[in-house]
């Protein structure tokens, strides 16, 4: 996704996420395919990190502008790391002191996230919700972090 898309948007925002499948992203993206959803071709990629380590990883997902976002953006792209880089992946070479506590989906065409998410292998019930008495105008994701001054919300 082309950063200026984001930046457009104004307000700040969770844009869309990333899964990584326990039952491999090949597996995932097949079984994906044939539940009627196109996660995107995988595509493997790789770039040194500032120590000079090779980090590599594979990636399904389609060159999506912001408005093309599955679900606007509820529905993850894949991702699945090397095995010999999960010591520093992003995540695990990432400073400490931040803990995601959930990640809520609203989404203004529930069903269709749904099934999106069923073909991934994602039980939308963990994720999806209405927020009490309104449905939403638009989708978003909501963030629920545990931050040293506290628990916020994006």
């Amino acid at each position: 996704m082309a950063m200026e898309s984001v930046a457009a948007r104004g307000e700040p925002r969770l844009v869309t996420w990333a899964h990584t499948p326990a039952r491999g992203l090949e597996a995932c993206a097949a079984a994906a395919a044939a539940a009627g959803y196109q996660p995107g071709d995988v595509q493997s990629f790789s770039r040194q990190t500032p120590d000079g380590r090779t980090l590599q990883w594979q990636l399904a997902y389609r060159h999506y502008t912001e408005a093309m976002l599955p679900s606007d953006g509820l529905v993850p792209f894949l991702i699945e790391w090397a095995p010999s880089c999960a010591a520093f992946t992003p995540a695990a070479s990432a400073p400490r002191g931040i803990e995601l506590l959930s990640l809520r989906a609203e989404s203004a065409a529930p069903l269709e996230a749904s099934a999106s998410l069923a073909a991934l292998g994602i039980e939308a019930s963990d994720l999806l919700a209405q927020p009490a008495g309104a449905a939403p105008c638009s989708s978003r994701l909501v963030a629920r972090l545990r931050t040293p001054k506290g628990v916020v919300e994006l």
